[in-house]
């Protein structure tokens, strides 16, 4: 049953009980910080969805699991590791607002909070709502904003193609040796031992020399399809793992209408021939299975498996320390250009939309600049291809599309180099990307760059019409700034995200996460990201209680 945190103080809390210098200590702790402004920024009617409304126990204070929860992640601990801390660290009792008697949490309701967190997606709400309510309280100003993204992997093993078929194989025998014991009797004992010994763990058929694993590897796809064709009508086939092994056949191998022939040597020699061919590596999607222990995990040719974790967080001179304000996981193969746009739509809806947003070189498309733009948005980006001569080099000093200011917002005028707004533009066609603008004749042709305007006299509308392809008119135009210089120093400031990358992984853990699966993983970073704000927050705060120290001395 839901009920609020009682805000009553009691007089058995920690501080109270412990000698003066050492209450005097506490309180100029962090914990204090913590306890008095990061505590109060949990809303804890957000989370009532998670408890019955009139019925069962009453829950434990929201603020206390989920407090438990940020500091764990700012430690990196474990469950265990965090419960103990709990238990016994007064620090983190202070920092709760809890007594002695109140500092204990079993570790199912942990799990229980965390299973609820994720059926109702409340972890990204939990993080947004809370950086929120810290972005104000610090005063951060988020005009400019940089975005980059991080590789990381969930806890899963990083198989070889072959690892991948005997791993997905022996899960799934494994499994239906505990729920179809009959059907596991009906495979060929043959085919059963090259994946699973008699006490159900893994054989070293996957451990293989260079020499053998071709080979080797030919006969896993051979068993996996004759796996599928013989419990493909079975009970077997409601199974998760079955699935699995489904998927593995379909990405991995090409059924053939003829039979293909065995080697002698080969391991299956003997079982039948079967009409199945093993794909190219290089055929493969990086979508594929990577791990029947993470089928969300997808591949990344540079970066390899796992997942991508977009960041996009505050940088303006003017802020005393900088908030992440997006997180979000994607596909490792998936490029990072796909993420721009959303991005700035998830932060729009927050209104956090940044007018400046920093980026490298694949997120600055010049669709994505364009859609940017459109959303109020430049985005600052360096140009990949090859680089544009400098303005003055331009043959016959003709000028183009790039020389306009240029909006790509079809109700706001384009100015032209010798300053003249445009009477009227329009999307040309069914192409958002392209812009027909038009000046007034008479203004045009009294121009002094009349002689060098790309715009071509249109009789129809009477006046000159200047074509716009949006999207390469912004690259030459940041080409330009790249050639002349104006763009290193703006760009600059996009460092720092190799910093918080690092601090993530490093100092809470992104780097090699304790769980599997998306849903898990996505509610890990969203936590470890609250949890790194939180923390950047009360160094800040203590930090300005610091220097005030002595003025009011």
């Amino acid at each position: 049953m839901y009920r609020q945190r009682h805000p009553q103080i009691t007089l058995f809390e920690s501080s109270y009980l412990v000698p003066a210098a050492k209450a005097d200590r506490l309180r100029a702790s962090w914990a204090e910080t913590f306890r008095h402004s990061a505590l109060p920024l949990i809303d804890e009617d957000v989370f009532a969805p998670l408890y019955c409304e009139d019925n069962g126990r009453p829950n434990r204070p929201v603020q206390t699991v989920l407090g438990v929860l940020m500091l764990k992640d700012m430690y990196d601990l474990t469950d265990a590791e965090a419960l103990e801390r709990l238990e016994f660290d007064l620090l983190w009792h202070h920092a709760l607002s809890l007594t002695p008697e109140e500092a204990h949490l079993c570790q199912k309701t942990l799990h229980n909070f965390r299973v609820g967190l994720m059926e109702h997606d409340l972890a990204r709400v939990a993080f947004a709502e809370t950086t929120d309510r810290i972005l104000a309280a610090l005063g951060t100003k988020v005009s400019r904003q940089r975005l980059d993204s991080t590789h990381v992997i969930s806890n899963m093993a990083v198989l070889t193609r072959l690892g991948l078929f005997c791993e997905t194989t022996r899960v799934f025998l494994s499994r239906l040796q505990v729920e179809h014991p009959r059907l596991y009797g009906s495979v060929p004992k043959r085919l059963r031992g090259r994946y699973v010994k008699e006490d159900g763990q893994a054989t070293g058929y996957q451990d293989a020399r260079a020499a053998e694993g071709r080979r080797r590897l030919a006969v896993c796809a051979r068993d996996v399809y004759r796996l599928c064709r013989r419990l493909g009508h079975t009970a077997a086939a409601q199974m998760e793992e079955f699935a699995l092994l489904q998927r593995l056949l379909e990405e991995q191998c090409e059924v053939v209408k003829k039979k293909q022939p065995l080697s002698r040597s080969d391991d299956d020699a003997g079982e039948g021939r079967v009409p199945v061919v093993l794909k190219e590596a290089k055929e493969v999607s990086s979508a594929s299975l990577q791990s029947p222990h993470d089928p969300d995990a997808t591949y990344n040719g540079r970066k390899g498996k796992g997942y991508e974790v977009q960041v996009a967080e505050t940088c303006h001179d003017d802020n005393k320390v900088e908030i992440i304000t997006h997180v979000e996981v994607t596909d490792a193969c998936v490029s990072d250009a796909q993420a721009t746009v959303p991005t700035l739509d998830a932060l729009e809806a927050r209104q956090l939309q940044p007018q400046e947003l920093v980026a490298d070189t694949t997120y600055g498309s010049g669709d994505n600049a364009v859609a940017a733009a459109r959303r109020g948005t430049e985005l600052i980006s360096p140009v990949g291809g090859p680089t544009t001569v400098a303005r003055e080099e331009v043959v016959d000093g003709m000028l183009t599309a790039a020389d306009f200011e240029i909006d790509p917002r079809p109700e706001e005028p384009t100015v032209c180099p010798a300053g003249h707004f445009s009477s009227a533009q329009a999307p040309s066609g069914k192409r958002a990307q392209r812009l027909e603008v038009t000046f007034e004749r008479s203004t045009c042709e009294a121009c002094a760059l009349f002689d060098r305007c790309p715009a071509k006299l249109d009789r129809a509308a009477d006046g000159y019409l200047l074509l716009v392809d949006l999207a390469t008119t912004n690259l030459e135009r940041r080409r330009r700034a790249e050639a002349n210089g104006s763009f290193k120093e703006r760009y600059a400031i996009r460092a720092g995200s190799e910093a918080t990358n690092s601090e993530l992984k490093r100092g809470h853990g992104l780097g090699d996460l304790r769980v599997r699966g998306r849903p898990r993983v996505e509610l890990a970073v969203h936590l470890k990201a609250l949890a790194c704000n939180i923390k950047r927050m009360v160094r800040t705060l203590m930090s300005e209680a610091d220097e005030a120290v002595p003025a009011l001395a």
